[in-house]
């Protein structure tokens, strides 16, 4: 038990990976909360309001109830009617309040005696008995009874010409008049279908927004195992899925082509840099043997050096790219005039009898620019080597110009070009292309770092133009600092 404690220092005791949700387990239950409270708060307010409405349609009944009361038990000769009428007038008016229980109701004289009331007992006091003229003086007002209830009292008084003879009384407790199941029971019912059809919208649209996602993070998988022939469904309606799908897949397909590329890399720089050094093993040992003696022996020691220089260019490109792509490869820009960078560099290519003739137009004004004459000189090679590698026979132009604010060199030749296929993919850091991979080593850094320089110095190098007739590559550098 100790030995095996000790050998993961009790970090699976600890550590305990987070158990993550689905998307649609995650954003289905928190849209259902919503939707619930949403429901809720609309259930809240739709019972307010419909209690309220309520109420004030029946007590509008009950003001026209006690008026046509008011009305009937009037004779005509100013008398008040005090028999049953008035009773018989609530039975046949009751279906129209639709309320459960007949309101109570009184009629009183104008110094508030009960002439004929329909309760018996209770707090509706009896016929010959007096109310507080706060109950019928009042057109609407609310009391409170027995056990906390409140009720509502209206008033409609009785009238023979301009003189008032009573009052007719209607009083009905706050919550008959507001019991309304029916209605509930509909908005319930409103309510439940509203919250049954938007958990299956939910559902629905949750699980097509998961579905790419899902997809996407399988085919993610099996990147990470090194899988990247990614086969992806149709893309979704949705902008932004459908170009994380795209996006995905274009990853996919560029993580392939570089994977083929490292690994051809890899063969490549073995064999690139082992075959100057097998060469240089063989021609040393053949002098060390004296197997080559005298001037042979000399020239075996100079294809040694030439061996040699081939695999320090080699290296230093490498070390060049690598520094540069970190950041640490120094620029010293300061302003200088063009046209003694190019006659100079023209002079060094030159100097070697092997190399294509080197043809430079030169504006008619002198151009001053801020730059780094190492590094132009570096880009410049660069290009003019790449299509010394590429002419037989001809030769490589350098044509100066200028626009507002940029220097425009092209270097231009009229070798066969490059594939159309592979010219996405010659500014590649280790990519060459077929044909010249058998015929120049190499790691394929040159064009990557040119690049890099150029865009260090604020310019840019690109490819303007390739074909059976030739090839422009265009290198704008700023005429002023940037």
């Amino acid at each position: 038990m100790t030995s095996k404690h000790c050998g993961d220092w009790g970090i699976s005791g600890v550590y305990k990976p987070e158990q993550r949700k689905t998307i649609f387990h995650y954003w289905s239950r928190r849209y259902l909360a919503t939707l619930l409270i949403g429901l809720i708060l609309i259930a809240a307010g739709s019972v307010w309001w419909i209690k309220k409405t309520t109420v004030d349609h029946r007590l509008n009944l009950m003001h026209i109830v006690g008026q046509e009361i008011a009305d009937r038990i009037v004779t005509t000769n100013g008398r008040i009617l005090s028999g049953p009428l008035f009773e018989e007038i609530l039975r046949n008016r009751a279906g129209e309040l639709d309320v459960s229980e007949t309101p109570a109701a009184l009629i009183v004289t104008d110094q508030g005696e009960i002439l004929v009331t329909n309760q018996r007992g209770g707090q509706i006091r009896n016929a010959g008995d007096y109310v507080d003229e706060s109950l019928y003086k009042t057109t609407e007002s609310v009391v409170s009874l027995d056990r906390n209830q409140r009720a509502y009292v209206i008033s409609e008084p009785v009238e023979s010409g301009e003189e008032t003879l009573g009052y007719v009384v209607l009083v009905n407790d706050k919550e008959t008049l507001s019991r309304l199941n029916q209605e509930y029971g509909l908005l319930a019912l409103l309510l439940g279908g509203v919250g049954l059809l938007g958990w299956g919208v939910i559902y629905y649209l949750t699980r097509q927004l998961s579905k790419p996602l899902k997809e996407t993070a399988r085919a993610a998988r099996r990147v990470s195992e090194g899988s990247y022939d990614i086969q992806m469904s149709s893309p979704p309606k949705e902008k932004e899925l459908a170009e994380l799908m795209d996006s995905f897949t274009d990853m996919a397909a560029k993580l392939k082509q570089l994977e083929e590329m490292r690994t051809e890399l890899l063969a490549g720089v073995t064999h690139d840099l082992k075959t100057p050094v097998t060469s240089m093993s063989g021609l040393i040992q053949a002098v060390k043997d004296d197997i080559v003696e005298g001037s042979e022996a000399k020239e075996y020691l100079d294809l040694s050096l030439k061996e040699m220089e081939r695999l320090q260019v080699m290296i230093q490109d490498l070390l060049s790219f690598n520094t540069y792509a970190a950041g640490a490869l120094p620029m010293y820009k300061k302003h200088q005039p063009l046209r003694p960078i190019l006659t100079h560099f023209q002079k060094q290519w030159q100097s070697d009898p092997d190399h294509i003739q080197l043809d430079v137009q030169f504006p008619e004004e002198e151009m001053v620019l801020p730059v780094d004459d190492h590094r132009l000189k570096q880009i410049l090679f660069n290009l003019v080597q790449n299509a010394d590698q590429a002419v037989q026979e001809g030769k490589v132009m350098i044509d100066v110009t200028r626009d507002a604010s940029h220097l425009i060199m092209n270097v231009s030749d009229n070798g066969p070009g490059i594939p159309e296929e592979e010219q996405p993919l010659i500014f590649e850091r280790f990519y060459r292309g077929k044909n010249k991979k058998l015929k120049q080593r190499g790691l394929g850094l040159g064009l990557p770092l040119s690049r890099m320089l150029a865009e260090a110095q604020g310019g840019k190098l690109e490819l303007t133009r390739s074909s059976e007739n030739g090839t422009i590559f265009t290198l704008k550098l700023p005429l002023h600092e940037v």
